[in-house]
């Protein structure tokens, strides 16, 4: 089975248990993408984590590295310019760093989390998710896994607000393309809509990850880096 890390779009599941829908159990299928593109992990060989990401930001692609505790990468899979694909056998691997690329497109700015994104770390037990972004400023975004964590009572919570926060992210979009594209350009329109549609996820992210024992962690490039 082929899990795919991709931004925005998905269906729902119903579990028959009370009308729950389970909205983010889907995020991610539906990629024309159906085999595994595997990376040689010797050639990153002690390589830290810094300097992977700093490639992964340098890609038109995504990518995705899976690090140790120890600092050795012990999987990694090339995708294309929307998702990553990985073996589901990677979600039982515990405690470790998983870094993927978000790279900036066509709208200069690649971005949080996608549904897709969360759903693969609330279904894993990983330490921590990061998604390491290369638009203009952007460095990373990190969600971490604490001794609290509660994966099943997050995903309610998110499951309840995913339509809300669809439709919000979707107006924070229109509203922000159509005055930047009046004033700026097409592609000056995108790239703020982007910003403004990512700050939405954001302010979300934030209040909510610490309520059910996750961090939420963003970082920009003035950043010194550290874990």
């Amino acid at each position: 089975m082929v899990i795919y890390l991709q931004y925005f779009g998905g269906r729902g599941a119903n579990s028959g248990i009370n009308n729950y829908t389970d909205w983010l159990s889907m995020e991610g299928e539906g990629t024309v993408k159906t085999e595994l593109e595997p990376i040689d992990v010797g050639k990153y060989e002690g390589q830290s984590l810094e300097k992977i990401e700093a490639r992964l930001r340098s890609l038109p692609h995504e990518e995705l590295f899976a690090v140790d505790s120890s600092g050795k990468v012990i999987e990694a899979y090339k995708g294309d310019a929307v998702s990553v694909g990985f073996p589901a056998s990677l979600l039982k691997e515990k405690d470790i760093t998983v870094t993927h690329g978000h790279p900036k497109g066509y709208e200069e700015f690649g971005g949080t989390f996608s549904f897709a994104d969360i759903n693969n770390m609330l279904n894993s037990d990983w330490k921590e998710h990061r998604a390491t972004a290369s638009g203009q400023g952007e460095m990373n975004y990190i969600m971490r896994r604490t001794d609290q964590a509660d994966a099943a009572a997050l995903r309610i919570r998110i499951n309840k607000d995913y339509l809300k926060l669809q439709r919000k992210t979707e107006d924070a979009y229109k509203t922000a393309y159509l005055k930047e594209k009046q004033l700026h350009g097409e592609k000056q329109a995108r790239h703020v809509a982007r910003q403004k549609q990512v700050g939405v996820l954001n302010a979300y992210y934030k209040e909510v990850f610490p309520q059910y024992g996750f961090e939420y962690i963003t970082r920009k490039k003035e950043y010194k880096y550290n874990r």
